[in-house]
């Protein structure tokens, strides 16, 4: 039997996004966080003077912005290189089939090329 996972090819892909855009580093995050609380204050600000509403309303958008900024930000440094795992394990709850899968020696193992080469392969006619 031959295991199968999609979890290297979703591994390659994160390996080649942190060489061409490495994660961010723990000041970015706090210089976002800091932003987004400064933005914060400055709509807080506006709102307890009653400014008008087209302040208010580009300032909320700024903030906003600034929240996604951070959002993507934290998102991002979470990334880690390899395959996922768990307690030194191969964590399979993101890969397709959700646990550890294999394909047997019988129809299946024809389409085993074609499983390297694409995503997804399914087989389909009786087995022994």
């Amino acid at each position: 039997m031959f295991q199968v996972t999609t979890l290297i090819g979703d591994a390659e892909k994160v390996e080649k996004e942190l060489i061409k855009n490495p994660p961010p580093s723990e000041a970015d995050i706090e210089a976002a966080k800091a932003l987004v609380k400064e933005k914060g204050e400055v709509v807080a600000q506006l709102k307890s003077t009653k400014a008008g509403k087209a302040g208010i309303t580009a300032s909320v958008a700024e903030l906003n912005k600034a929240k996604e900024n951070l959002s993507r930000l934290e998102e991002r440094s979470k990334l880690k290189p390899g395959i996922p795992q768990k307690d030194g394990k191969i964590h399979y709850s993101q890969d397709i089939f959700a646990h550890q899968a294999f394909l047997t020696v019988f129809s299946q193992l024809q389409v085993e090329i074609y499983a390297c080469a694409v995503c997804s392969v399914y087989t389909f006619g009786p087995t022994l």
